[in-house]
């Protein structure tokens, strides 16, 4: 295979009448899905669309999702996925940044994508799932007539498949340009490191305009001839009756969502026997909630995982065998991948230091679309990747994070990273979510603020928390400042956003 047309068509003459996604409750086979691609992009080819330019999809996790991202790529375009909860000023930065010719909506993301639109000139067409309005060609008319059959273009591995642009929290999005070698070393990564199995059923929960859904487990599903529930939303009652009435093996998303699901209480009102396999990615799992879930799962894997826009998602994993013992660990580097953490220089540092990580291999993006300085910020000649996070590493392989680069806290010259005192924080049977930011101090030049976010009917004080992490940090880590709220503020990723703590 040397891209995703041929996993596409591997599966479809592999697979064939194998159910390859259900939606709503609707199965759509193997074979179906790729008539469905290939009516897409004879659409697109109709309306004048070919190689390298384009196509921003503005959708919800449904199967048009799947289906126009795969049908832009066929034509030869470039798929452009963009985060539905971005403001429309986020979104019109995108689409010009890009240079999108022909913009893809949904019902639901209409609104803030129709505002998206005013003043931008580059979108030539706007096609959607389920809107009407002046000038906007729905999806599904444009393929029941489609225009002639083609051949779709020749395609290497090196080509851009799609452009996915980071959540720019410290200055404007850039559009991450991930290849075909990317995205199909990234399957076999998801293989290798997670156990995805033919038989699978995966409920895919995360997004599909990210890369943990788009180039992890959409494709990795389709390789295997496994089926992918899709749902449009979290509501945890919903995503019960979808594992239960499918029977649902895996499902991965982020720690924050896990734990909520775990906290639902009709949780066993549901038959979940059939999950063998939960991951979660985006920051270690606290011990409690690990052990909250191998009450809840006996006998299910606990996955954590570690990866960015850049490297194409899964560049670390944790196992099931590790899960408590390194629970503030993101694991080892996948096979086939490098990791170091390295001083300010790139010189690799000794086991236990802590430095920023990097890595290098086959997963690693192209660069920055139109952002040459960025890429060589981001990307060393020798083919590391900055990830901009600190980190150690032990004698076993073992790597924990200690915060990004930018987020360091100096306390009268010591360093405190931010994660650290989070995981303490945690820990703390009361605490449902923690942050760490630094403050300005007269005197220290820092100290830490925590922002702490109380699980429901609990009773927390200043003193009570800065006494619990006084029993498990170094005086100088302890928070001098706590701030209680009722949620972190967050970007449209989910990141928290910390420059609006201090």
């Amino acid at each position: 295979m040397r891209n995703l047309i041929d996993l596409l068509n591997r599966s479809a003459d592999q697979f064939g009448d194998g159910v390859a996604a259900i939606y709503r409750g609707d199965p759509v086979s193997f074979a179906n899905l790729r008539e469905m691609v290939e009516r897409f992009s004879r659409a697109l080819r109709a309306i004048g669309i070919g190689p390298g330019d384009r196509v921003a999809l503005v959708m919800p996790n449904c199967l048009h999702s799947i289906v126009c991202y795969l049908g832009a790529i066929r034509a030869g375009a470039i798929a452009v996925p963009v985060n539905i909860r971005l403001k429309p000023e986020e979104t019109r930065f995108i689409l010009g940044d890009v240079g999108a010719r022909v913009l893809v909506a949904h019902e639901r993301t209409w609104p803030a994508v129709s505002d998206a639109l005013e003043g931008l000139e580059s979108v030539e067409q706007v096609l959607s799932i389920g809107v009407e309005a002046e000038g906007v060609a729905e999806v599904e008319a444009l393929m029941a007539d489609p225009g002639p059959a083609f051949e779709p273009p020749e395609i290497a591995p090196g080509d851009v498949a799609a452009i996915i642009y980071t959540s720019g929290t410290t200055g404007l999005p850039k559009g991450a340009m991930l290849t075909h070698a990317n995205v199909l070393f990234n399957v076999q990564s998801t293989i290798r490191g997670h156990g995805f199995r033919p038989d699978d059923v995966h409920l895919l929960i995360v997004p599909l305009f990210h890369v943990t859904g788009l180039n992890t487990i959409m494709p990795t599903s389709l390789f295997l001839g496994s089926t992918l529930v899709i749902s449009a939303g979290t509501n945890p009652r919903a995503l019960f009756e979808l594992i239960e009435r499918h029977r649902c093996t895996t499902v991965f998303t982020v720690p924050t969502t896990t734990i909520m699901l775990a906290a639902e209480p009709s949780l066993g009102d549901y038959d979940l026997s059939s999950l063998r396999l939960i991951g979660y990615s985006g920051a270690p799992m606290p011990v409690r909630a690990i052990e909250r879930l191998r009450e809840l799962f006996p006998g299910v894997a606990l996955h954590n995982f570690y990866g960015l826009t850049e490297s194409t998602s899964v560049t670390t994993v944790l196992p099931d065998e590790f899960a408590l013992s390194h629970a503030e660990s993101i694991g080892r580097i996948v096979p086939e991948l490098e990791a170091k953490i390295a001083d300010e220089a790139g010189n690799a540092l000794p086991a236990g230091e802590v430095g920023e990580l990097l890595v290098r291999g086959p997963s690693i993006f192209a660069g920055y679309y139109q952002r040459p300085e960025a890429t060589a910020e981001a990307l060393e000649p020798e083919g590391w990747l900055h990830t901009g996070d600190k980190a150690l590493m032990d004698e076993d392989g073992f790597i924990f994070l200690r915060g990004r680069t930018k987020e360091m806290i100096i306390v009268a010259g010591e360093n405190v990273y931010p994660v650290e005192v989070e995981n303490v924080l945690t820990r703390h049977p009361d605490i449902r979510e923690a942050a760490a930011v630094g403050v300005e101090h007269p005197v220290l030049g820092e100290v830490v603020k925590a922002v702490v976010v109380a699980r429901p009917g609990a009773s927390l004080s200043e003193s009570d928390l800065r006494r619990w992490c006084s029993e498990r940090l170094a005086s100088y880590k302890v928070p001098q400042r706590v701030e209680f709220r009722d949620e972190l503020p967050r970007n449209p990723s989910g990141k928290v956003i910390k420059r609006l703590l201090r």
